[in-house]
């Protein structure tokens, strides 16, 4: 307990560090405020695997889940943030979101007494395609929200003519951020049905039955996976809003979010 505690106190401390160089100027001295921000997050993003390493063992199956999930998700920021600098303007709509899973990571771990069977889940190769299949396409479809909630604020503030050119500034062009939007939405198809496909079959070999399709879960995220799929074929045939756009990427994310999490803190 003493060395989770010591754990989560310097998973703070580095988060802290990463919100501050995510406010560095980099339009001046450019090369070298970057080089900083990119090391803090990589190091946050190499703190965070080493702590899912110590803690795997002696914490929830939830508690893991969602440390690994913070692991892709520093890793993926990093390395998108590296080739494109558009992700390095999307920093601060990210922090929020990063600190909620903190703060989420934190409470679980002090509040559950369950003790993970980890190592046997990632014995079963099925099964670890299922759940790193399953974090990706949330992942991806986190960076498509936090870049659809981009493209509401600028569409909305361009819309009434009233906005800060400040705020304007440190976020992606409102078409950058729509291509971001729909590019990663379309990951999440792809690692939506890799998760749903290994999930089914590791079911039917480990079960033998058809009854993973009546998993609460599994409903959901086949919802979510219609919803998008729906959405992406009528925006390439008709075309829609970017409003619109944000409402149907956000109404996805809340499908598995109930889908990943809300079910299981409600058990």
């Amino acid at each position: 307990m003493k060395v989770n505690f010591y754990i989560e106190f310097l998973s703070l401390i580095s988060f802290l560090l990463f919100i501050i160089t995510s406010f560095i100027n980099f339009d001046k001295n450019s090369i070298l405020n970057k080089s900083i921000y990119l090391s803090n997050l990589l190091f946050l993003s190499i703190f965070n695997l080493f702590y899912y390493l110590i803690i795997y063992t002696t914490s929830s199956i939830l508690t893991n889940i969602t440390s690994l999930l913070i692991v892709i998700l520093f890793f993926t920021f990093f390395f998108l943030s590296i080739f494109s600098f558009k992700f390095i303007k999307l920093r601060l709509l990210f922090i929020p979101f990063f600190l909620i899973l903190i703060i989420f990571r934190s409470l679980v771990n002090k509040s559950s007494n369950e003790i993970s069977s980890t190592v046997e889940i990632f014995s079963n190769k099925l099964l670890l395609l299922h759940i790193m299949s399953s974090l990706f396409a949330y992942s991806m479809l986190t960076v498509s929200a936090i870049t659809s909630i981009c493209v509401f604020i600028k569409a909305s503030a361009l819309k009434r003519l009233n906005y800060s050119i400040t705020l304007i500034n440190l976020l992606p062009s409102l078409f950058e951020s729509e291509i971001l939007s729909i590019r990663f939405l379309k990951f999440a198809v792809f690692f939506l049905l890799v998760s749903l496909t290994s999930g089914f079959f590791y079911h039917l070999f480990e079960y033998e039955d058809l009854l993973y399709f009546f998993n609460s879960k599994v409903i959901l995220s086949i919802i979510t996976l219609i919803l998008i799929i729906s959405f992406i074929w009528i925006r390439h045939v008709k075309g829609l809003s970017n409003i619109l756009t944000f409402k149907v990427i956000l109404l996805s994310y809340l499908f598995i979010n109930l889908s990943y999490f809300g079910i299981k803190l409600v058990n």
